[in-house]
């Protein structure tokens, strides 16, 4: 028979496409049904449905990146979308203007500063552009060349590789693991920490001589793995790829969308990202860490160009990217719904397809729970935010709140994901009807963090679910 909820006003945010009491793990509930065949009096169940909404979700980790806080010029909404990540490049010198005194205070107001606007941090560490390496460190003897963009050092020398692993050590003791840091991007080397010499014209020789060899590039690579632990990283495809996804790190393009951007007959889409994906252990990295792509120009210079967008963000999809830095610029007015689109695929994103319990419990007694979820993205989540429960009496009182078993970073996109978990109620809860609420946590387990793309979210971002009875 239909399951009844009490008509009082906290019930006004359920949303649901069912709600019935059965058999428990009925076959009409699409669950196992070998519960209740072991069983010999099984209990009634009540089951939910929630239902699914299609709306862009601004979650951390996933989106369009802030670049810089938009350089002191951020576009408008309606030009470019609401952001989650905030993405910044520095310079050695300017993150260690005197040797062993590292600007700490400076990043720390980027991150407060991006937590004001919703957003977590991800960087880089550059030690070529503009400053590039502190002359303190140049002075110790370490040779250079001038380039375009700044100073192009000597990444061979002895001096440089151990002040260089003093400053990523010093950075990861600080900022390693923080839930405010979303990735860390492996730089440090080339021309704008990019791995590569395209700043050296007319010098190209001094800068292969100063560029480093095989041994010194895994070193540099070795210290972001052995200092930033607990944090996702991503290496450049024109890096040590290979070294860096296996052991965990995530990967990333500098030049995503180009079609024909420099060249009628070589781009990075077809030339440079698909050769390197026929690698199995490349193409699963998205996996373990992010995809995060930037923009080749702006936007605007592909639809001027007669970019295929939809061909583009095709690729972006099928790549399992989740941070695209677009570079705070606007995007064309005709391609902003198709944007918006995209903001609803890439990354996670996560639907709660259905959940099982018991209409009553008792105090001190257990609440079995069964739920039933959806990635409906085309990435994972990277760091360790907790699924949660709570019982809310109609006085807003949570009366209990625990966390789940389950494991966000292994729902990959595809086959659902089924949950169990068990609490044991307090001694001393009141009887009464109970909202049962979820939501995805921060990672200290304080707050809610993620939305859910179901219908029902609450001011505070906790989604009701159904109804428990506690009886004595």
């Amino acid at each position: 028979m239909p399951y009844q909820f009490s008509k009082t006003p906290f019930f006004s945010s359920l949303a649901f496409a069912v709600v019935m009491l059965q058999s428990a793990w009925s076959p009409a509930n699409g669950l196992d049904a070998k519960a209740h065949d072991d069983s010999a009096q099984a209990e009634p169940m009540v089951t939910v449905y929630p239902r699914e909404i299609k709306d862009v979700l601004y979650n951390p980790g996933i989106g369009l990146a802030d670049f810089h806080f938009g350089f002191g010029h951020p576009p408008s909404t309606d030009q470019y979308p609401r952001q989650t990540v905030a993405y910044f490049r520095w310079s050695w010198a300017d993150l260690e203007p005197e040797e062993g005194r590292y600007d700490f205070d400076f990043v720390d107001r980027i991150i407060s500063q991006a937590k004001a606007k919703g957003e977590t941090l991800a960087f880089r560490i550059m030690t070529e552009y503009k400053a590039g390496s502190p002359e303190w460190l140049l002075q110790k003897g370490v040779g250079s060349v001038t380039v375009g963009g700044g100073v192009f050092p000597d990444y061979n020398s002895p001096t440089f590789l151990l002040y260089h692993e003093k400053l990523i050590k010093a950075f990861g003791e600080r900022y390693a693991g923080l839930p405010d840091i979303d990735h860390v991007d492996i730089g440090s080397v080339g021309c704008w920490g990019e791995w590569n010499m395209a700043c050296c014209q007319g010098v190209e020789a001094e800068c292969r001589q100063y560029f480093p060899v095989e041994e010194n590039q895994i070193k540099i690579t070795e210290w972001y793995l052995q200092h930033f632990t607990g944090t996702p990283l991503v290496m450049l495809h024109g890096g040590q790829l290979k070294y860096a996804v296996a052991r965990g790190a995530g990967w990333r393009g500098d030049c995503f969308g180009d079609y024909g951007f420099f060249s009628p007959t070589w781009n990075h889409m077809e030339h440079a990202y698909a050769p390197v994906l026929q690698d199995p252990m490349v193409e699963s990295a998205w996996k373990n860490a992010p995809v995060q792509f930037e923009v080749c120009g702006v936007m605007q210079d592909w639809y001027d160009k007669g970019f295929d967008i939809d061909l583009i963000l095709k690729k972006g999809l099928e790549w399992h990217v989740s941070v695209l830095n677009a570079k705070s610029s606007p995007i064309p007015t005709e391609w902003r719904p198709r944007i918006d689109e995209f903001l609803t695929k890439m990354g996670y994103r996560f639907v709660l397809r259905q959940i099982t319990h018991a209409p009553e419990a008792k105090p001190g007694r257990k609440l079995s729970l069964r739920s039933r979820w959806e990635n409906v993205g085309v990435a994972p989540i990277y760091h360790d935010w907790p699924l949660a429960y709570r019982l809310r009496s109609a006085e807003e009182h949570v009366v209990v709140q625990w966390a789940s078993t389950a494991q966000l970073r292994r729902w990959l996109p595809g086959a659902p994901h089924e949950v169990e978990d068990v609490v044991t109620l307090p001694e001393d809860v009141p009887d009464g009807s109970y909202v049962l609420d979820i939501a995805i946590l921060d990672q200290g387990g304080r707050v809610p963090f993620v939305d859910l793309a179901i219908e029902g979210k609450r001011q505070d971002r906790w989604y009701p679910t159904s109804t428990v009875m506690i009886r004595p």
